[in-house]
């Protein structure tokens, strides 16, 4: 067996532990390249434990014929993320890998964001012509996020907190569909699993890790959007913020994170001049 499919054997019987023991397959194999044989009896016995469960090898061989993976021992793993708070060690997949490692801007917002959010975007189009955009395909700014990339012809991945072949919310079924096949989607959770409220946490640290920029187009003051927003900062990542209407309570957190460092956006420029030299 192939170190990186000892890893996905690891990730599928370790995918709702913590952090901590979900790295402990890396911490010990990190050495080595992804596509190494493992020495099983050099294996702690954590590990090799799950290397002889045969149910959960039985269930790897039906995830495995059916699914694209990476592990973040493969050349594929951005290394950006790899070097994120909490990186995930395994990454379901449909589509374009080759979008990992692009020049990328998150984009997010309220779930019940309004007009001006796609209309905002639409002015920023011009300049960001080799940019990928990246979301979370939830309803709303994510949504609009996502449909603005394909108007518009930009490449886009979207991260989901679920199962490749859910559809969360319903309603996106078909956006995600035209992801998979026109750009790139991602998940850290194997088939059949469907969305709890932790995994969109979860999938907030993989945006956050993933791109070079993120943009919070509208949010309340409390919201997801921010919390997304602070994991950048934390992974150093460039913010930058939509300014709003003061009396719109969508408004009051983008204008708190302008007002507490984000940049000010009112064009593609704004942005594009804080990333450019990671192109």
């Amino acid at each position: 067996m192939q170190i990186r499919d000892f890893l996905f054997l690891w990730h599928l019987a370790t995918y709702t532990k913590g952090f901590e023991t979900q790295n402990l397959a890396f911490k010990e194999l990190h050495t080595h390249a992804g596509t190494d044989e493992l020495e099983p009896m050099q294996l702690s016995s954590e590990l090799y434990a799950v290397y002889t469960d045969d149910d959960l090898k039985a269930e790897a061989r039906h995830q495995y014929r059916q699914l694209h993976f990476i592990t973040c021992l493969d050349p594929e793993y951005p290394e950006r993320l790899k070097e994120s708070f909490e990186p995930p060690s395994v990454l379901f997949y449909l589509g374009n890998i080759k979008l990992l490692n692009t020049l990328s801007l998150a984009i997010v917002g309220a779930r019940n964001a309004t007009e001006y959010t796609p209309n905002a975007l639409n002015k920023l189009a011009p300049q960001l012509k080799a940019v990928t955009i990246v979301s979370g395909l939830a309803q709303g700014a994510d949504a609009y996020a996502h449909q603005f990339a394909l108007s518009h012809h930009l490449p886009t991945i979207a991260v989901i907190a679920n199962g490749l072949d859910v559809a969360y919310p319903k309603a996106n079924q078909p956006l995600q569909q035209q992801i998979a096949t026109q750009g790139l989607l991602l998940s850290e959770y194997p088939l059949g699993v469907r969305p709890q409220r932790y995994m969109f946490v979860m999938r907030n640290r993989i945006i956050a890790g993933l791109v070079h920029g993120l943009l919070v187009t509208e949010a309340a003051e409390r919201s997801g959007s921010l919390i997304t927003a602070n994991l950048a900062l934390q992974n150093n990542r460039e913010v930058f913020a939509l300014p709003g209407n003061i009396d719109h309570a969508k408004s009051a957190g983008t204008n708190l994170l302008i007002q507490a460092g984000a940049k000010l956006v009112t064009t593609g420029d704004d942005i594009i001049e804080e990333i450019k030299f990671f192109s």
